[in-house]
């Protein structure tokens, strides 16, 4: 097990993201807690971190890619932890390597967020549509032929990105 540092720079807003990658018998799991002190630092930084999140994932599709790789899915599950996994045609078989980031401490300061992104918004929604808009300009997610998914915990309900 290792653990290397990301550094996201936008412009003046910039994060530190600690990715813990720990070695499973079927292959790897890379994972993030991300833990916001404010409500300031939700609004200016959630985009980012879920940002980061697929390009952690797309960075590890060279390793994962194979004939049978039809999906990317993201699954946003009721502990409010965001995972992002290839998978075949059935949703069942998975690649290798895995991306998971724990979001639950951001909870409460989304009630309190006034940013107009985040108003009456519930989380597993503002984590998809921050993704959707991600991958329309995402090239190294184009690269590839594979139909991006959403999932709120139910492989079975999924929704096209």
């Amino acid at each position: 097990m290792f653990l290397c540092v990301d550094k996201i720079d936008k412009g003046f807003l910039a994060m530190n993201l600690d990715w813990e990658v720990s070695t499973e018998a079927n292959g790897s799991l890379v994972k993030c807690a991300y833990r916001a002190e404010s409500v300031a630092q939700l609004d200016a930084e959630l985009e980012l971190l879920i940002i980061a999140c697929v390009d952690k994932a797309v960075s590890l599709m060279p390793q994962n890619i194979d004939d049978d790789s039809q999906y990317l899915l993201f699954e946003f599950d009721s502990s409010d932890t965001l995972r992002i996994v290839m998978t075949d045609n059935s949703k069942q078989q998975e690649s290798g390597h895995r991306v998971a980031c724990d979001m639950s401490a951001l909870t409460p300061y989304l009630a309190q967020s006034s940013y107009w992104k985040f108003k009456d918004e519930r989380f597993a929604d503002i984590v998809k549509y921050c993704i959707r808009d991600y991958l329309t300009t995402c090239g190294a997610f184009m690269r590839y032929s594979l139909v991006a998914t959403f999932s709120e915990g139910d492989r079975a309900r999924t929704e096209l990105l």
